[in-house]
Order: C-alpha cells, then sequence, then structure tokens
C-alpha cells in the first residue's frame, strides 16, 4: 500500500506558493506546517488552512512528527536553511540551484553524507515529460549521431533580483542539469555576459561547451526578451529535434527519417523540393505539470524506491559550471535602458 507522507515546506514566496499547491493536491502527502518568517501577516496566513501549521521559523518543527522537507527558499538562504533543516535528519528537497557556490554545495554534500539523509535539489525541467521524450529520442538513434544541441531560455525578469543572483544561477542552470543528464558532463569552453537593466546584475549570458562524445552545445539565457521562450533544438547527423518546453512538444524533421539517403542535390530548387518533402514527426507527448511529476518522484525516493530526482552531486556541478562561466566570461559593456525600457521589462515580468 502507498503510505502518505507527512511533508513540511520552508518557504512561502512564488516558488512556495507552487509547492504548497501541489502538495495540498497530492493524495499521498499530508502537509504538516509551512515556514515563513512572513507567514503569519493577513495575506499569507489566510491561505493556510487550519490543518496545516503556520511557522515563522525552523526551530518551530522540534514538537513536530514529519517525513520529509521541501526547501523553496530564496537562493542566497538555501545553504544556511538547509543546514538547519539537516537537524531534524530527514530527507531534503531544495529548490534549484542547490546553493549560491559550489563551495557552498560540496558542504551541504558532505552534511547530508554525515546526517546519512536524501538530498535532493529541484531541477524540475528534468521531469517535464518533453525532456523526457528528447532523451527517448536520442537513445533511439532515430536522429543519428547527435552533433549540437542549441538551448534558448529568455524572458521573464524577476520581480525582485536578489543580492548574488543573475541569470546564470536563475536560468541556465536549468538547462546545464537537462543537458548533463541526457548527454552525460558538460565540458565548459566559453561564453560571455551583460548587464542591461541594473549595472551590478548579469541578465544576459551565452555559455558554449562540449559534452560527451563530442556533442557541442551552446545556452543563450536573458531576462530581457519580452516573451518567454524555452526551447531546446538537438542537430544528428539524420535530423533535427525540436522541444519547446513550455509547449510540451517534441517534433523532428529530417530529409527521410524512414530510410536514410545522402543528399546528392545541390540546385536550388531541388534543394526546395527536398525541404517540402522533409519528413515530420511529432510524437507523443502527455503533458504533466514538472513540478506535479517531481513531487511523485520524491514519495518515490521517500519510499526507498528508483526515482529521476537531481541530487546533490549533479547539482553542485551545474553550479561550479556557472560560476566557471561567470569567472571566464567576457564582460560586454552595460547597456542602461532608458526609463521607458525598464518599466517594459518589468511590466512584462509581472
Amino acid at each position: 500500500m502507498n503510505a502518505r507522507r507527512k511533508i513540511v515546506l520552508i518557504g512561502f514566496g512564488r516558488m512556495g506558493r507552487n509547492h504548497f499547491r501541489v502538495l495540498k493536491e497530492h493524495p499521498l502527502v499530508d502537509l504538516v506546517a509551512v515556514v515563513d518568517p512572513f507567514i503569519l501577516n493577513a495575506a499569507n496566513r489566510a491561505l493556510i488552512p487550519d490543518s496545516v501549521k503556520a511557522l515563522t521559523t525552523v526551530q518551530e518543527l522540534k514538537p513536530l512528527h514529519f517525513d520529509a522537507v521541501i526547501v523553496a527558499t530564496p537562493t542566497q538562504t538555501h545553504f544556511e536553511v538547509v543546514k538547519e533543516v539537516f537537524s531534524y535528519k530527514k530527507p531534503i528537497l531544495v529548490e534549484k540551484p542547490i546553493c549560491s557556490t559550489a563551495s557552498q554545495g560540496e558542504e551541504l554534500m558532505r552534511l547530508a553524507k554525515e546526517a546519512n539523509v536524501l538530498l535532493a535539489v529541484g531541477h524540475v525541467e528534468r521531469q517535464n515529460p518533453a525532456i523526457k521524450k528528447l532523451k527517448e529520442v536520442t537513445e533511439s538513434g532515430i536522429i543519428g549521431k547527435p552533433i549540437h544541441c542549441s538551448v534558448t531560455r529568455v524572458g521573464g525578469y524577476p520581480d525582485n533580483v536578489q543580492e548574488g543572483n543573475n541569470v546564470l544561477l536563475d536560468l541556465a542552470v536549468h538547462d546545464l542539469d537537462v543537458l548533463q543528464m541526457i548527454f552525460g558532463p558538460f565540458e565548459y569552453q566559453s561564453s560571455f555576459v551583460h548587464s542591461t537593466v541594473k549595472e551590478d546584475i548579469f541578465d544576459t549570458a551565452h555559455i558554449m561547451g562540449v559534452c560527451s562524445e563530442n556533442i557541442s552545445a551552446d545556452i543563450h539565457v536573458n531576462w530581457i526578451t519580452p516573451t518567454k521562450i524555452r526551447a531546446i533544438r538537438l542537430t544528428g547527423t539524420h535530423g533535427v529535434c525540436f522541444v519547446d518546453y513550455m509547449l510540451q512538444t517534441c517534433s523532428l524533421m529530417g530529409g527521410n527519417l524512414l530510410k536514410h539517403r545522402p543528399n546528392t542535390h545541390f540546385s536550388y530548387n531541388e534543394l526546395i523540393e527536398m525541404y517540402r518533402g522533409s519528413d515530420k514527426i511529432e510524437f507523443g507527448v502527455t503533458r504533466q505539470e514538472p513540478l506535479r511529476v517531481q513531487l511523485d518522484q520524491f514519495i518515490l525516493a521517500l519510499n526507498g524506491k528508483s526515482h529521476s530526482l537531481c541530487l546533490a552531486p549533479e547539482a553542485t556541478n551545474v553550479v561550479r559550471i556557472a560560476e566557471q562561466s561567470l569567472k571566464e566570461a567576457r564582460k560586454m559593456p552595460s547597456a542602461r535602458p532608458s526609463s521607458e525600457r525598464d518599466g517594459a521589462i518589468r511590466k512584462v515580468a509581472v
């Protein structure tokens, strides 16, 4: 039988409220408590059912019985909050990135081993059904040998950029995790970053690297584009696979996917006709909310079963790559926008 799990949520901001919704709706979860310094204000308290404790500090959890903890506080607080939660010796799922720095991540890995508890990280895109389909398509060999992967993740300027945060820690870590999950270790090659809105905060970045099997990859991220785009294009010797994270679609285009033939056409008209006649496959993707799928996987882990969660070593490596990118990046000149542009960016973000 599937036992219900008693879970505590720490953090009631934007991501915390998303976790709160998913936890409340899950049939195998009892939400025991929500911890947040501002949980007792009228607006927050009104959202918390009477059956759920509303607490302001982690120390207040001591008299409660619970099975696991989800930490969804701001990135710069992850290190201290997770360290404090280790005292309860309960499995932890902390929002991405694991910490602000790789050294902090390594320290949490050490403490998790010392406490003998699971430390998973909420790299939720690996639970996206379209990404799972991309992995399946890649492993099937239908696109031939993968050659290059190009990722675009843009749009959505944060409502409140906290000190120490940047577009690499906020956005690029998602795709670095996806790349290493599908293709193995990512070796950083080069990058550039620049600031558009706030002089000291990098809001645009481009990272280039190589995955295993000599698959080149580039990741472009920014908070500036006035619409959200989350997409991957994987080029192989037999075709090109296109994934839209948000629409959860995965499609493939190739010259002749059923029976590959070498391209012997060189005239313009023949090339156009060949393009028009290219095979196009739209793979079936069963759409699911990745955050809900991640919770399902967390429950599997709590029950000692096989799961697909991102664990602390993988998450720490992603932060290490982001750090290396920032350290070695070519920094472009700042381009402070006009007040109209600044306001437009914030309006779109909201």
